[in-house]
């Protein structure tokens, strides 16, 4: 092949070249220009009920515990004698947690289906050389955080906080206490290890000495804990009053307190403050987050008869405190309305002959209208519904057997219903809230009853 042909073929592999480039180019322009049909789909969306096949767990806080019982080991908590339980609803699984001091009544721990109604509380008479009285609390599902309030760590008073954990992994508890001047700086970062299956109980007196006024936030990390106080009293040397207080959940603007009372034999009458009497009415409000606000404080009775009773001026994280000259006879509650949320109790008393003892009656939860929940009522304990609405309740008491009675509850009432059975369930036409209460001569005791807590079964899951 001559130099000339080699020349002319490279000139035309080159034109060819150019005019497929060229081709190419002008395709790709056309391409993009015109409108393409597309194709979509749709992820597939599954909802799925995340509560299916899962339990609920309630943990009674066991027997009550006492300090310097052990005079070798005098910041030992030391198990009296056993607690009562009893149970609405029907359990799956019933267990124990252990705890450092063995001892009678170890805590129970309950388990039930979750949209099983289950609830459990605990009843027991204290009577040491230095403690006296009876003691109830509500069995509760453990939380990553709640709150307590009562009690004290001045001269002659002692609490201890008990803390139980019925998971399988270790619980790291965060402990802030509040006394009457806000936060107590010393404890801001106390930390107790919960191992699982157990219950560890730890004196405030030692975190937090010669105070008149104590609240408790209880944040746990790993696995969530219940948690309560045992408050016992000395009036010099003699025995005084003893309690277990059951915790709060979150900070509400509104505090429902059913069961509220107080009851004498003095000459001066139920409820009146008299000279040197040590058993008034006190309410006690927290605003945790430090803010300024402040609170109203009103009883309720069972016509819907309200009577003020004061407000709390609160700030500076300090528990606020009210003591109330003469509690109405006919009232069975409290009800705080405050500007910002809080957490708060309040102090009721009996007392009969030589016989003395109080309780701290502790906020309940709005049990949602319509819906059944389980109610323990103790043996000899009242239960109190209380209506804060605008609009009448129609309430509904049944047990596992006998007829199921009915009570309406006007608004702004609350009311003592009479017989309600040990196992019973409760359903309201309304929002309510109730507790329940027991007074028998110079003993008193109470616990809220508790709302199922709240779950999110819905999950929407998008396949690809």
């Amino acid at each position: 092949m001559n130099e000339q042909s080699r020349i002319l073929r490279g000139g035309l592999r080159a034109v060819v070249g150019l005019l497929v480039v060229g081709v190419s180019a002008t395709a790709v322009v056309l391409l993009g220009s015109l409108p393409l049909p597309t194709v979509e789909r749709e992820p597939l969306a599954l909802t799925v009920d995340t509560t299916q096949n899962t339990d609920r767990t309630l943990v009674c806080a066991g027997s009550f515990a006492e300090l310097g019982a052990d005079p070798n080991r005098p910041e030992a908590a030391i198990p009296t004698t056993a607690p009562a339980v009893t149970v609405a609803g029907v359990a799956a699984a019933t267990a124990e947690l252990a705890r450092a001091e063995g001892g009678a009544g170890l805590p129970t721990v309950l388990t039930a289906p979750a949209d099983e109604p289950l609830a459990a509380a605990q009843i027991q008479a204290v009577t040491t050389e230095t403690l006296r009285g009876v003691t109830a609390s509500a069995c509760t599902e453990p939380l990553n955080e709640q709150w307590l309030l009562g009690g004290a760590s001045s001269l002659g008073t002692s609490t201890t906080l008990s803390l139980g954990n019925p998971g399988v992994v270790p619980a790291t508890v965060q402990i802030s206490v509040f006394d009457e001047n806000g936060a107590v700086d010393a404890v801001q970062t106390a930390g107790v290890l919960v191992s699982p299956g157990t219950e560890q109980t730890v004196s405030l007196n030692g975190y937090a000495p010669d105070r008149e006024r104590l609240a408790v936030r209880v944040v746990s990390t790993g696995a969530p804990v219940s948690a309560s106080l045992g408050v016992g009293q000395l009036s010099g040397i003699e025995p005084y009053a003893v309690d277990t207080v059951t915790r709060q959940g979150e900070p509400s603007t509104t505090l429902v307190v059913p069961g509220v009372t107080n009851v004498s034999d003095h000459e001066h009458g139920a409820g009146d403050v008299g000279e040197a009497d040590l058993f008034s009415v006190l309410v006690r409000v927290l605003a945790p987050g430090g803010e300024v606000g402040t609170a109203t404080v009103r009883a309720v009775g069972d016509d819907g008869a309200e009577t003020d009773l004061g407000e709390i001026q609160l700030s500076s994280s300090g528990i606020g405190e009210l003591g109330v000259e003469h509690w109405p006879d006919d009232a069975n509650a409290v009800i705080i309305d405050a500007d910002v949320p809080v957490v708060g109790g309040v102090l009721g008393s009996a007392h009969e002959g030589e016989q003395r003892d109080y309780t701290w009656f502790v906020p309940a939860p709005v049990l949602a209208a319509d819906e059944p929940v389980a109610v323990p009522v103790v043996t000899g304990g009242r239960l109190i519904v209380v209506n804060p609405g605008d609009e009448p309740a129609d309430v509904t008491i049944a047990g596992a057997t006998g007829s199921p009675r009915e009570w309406r509850v006007p608004a702004g009432s609350a009311v003592a219903t009479t017989n309600a059975p040990a196992d019973a369930v409760l359903t309201s036409s309304a929002p309510v809230a109730a507790g329940v209460r027991y007074v028998k001569d110079g003993d008193i005791a109470a616990y809220p009853v508790q709302a199922q807590d709240a779950r999110d079964g819905a999950l929407t899951v998008y396949t690809r």
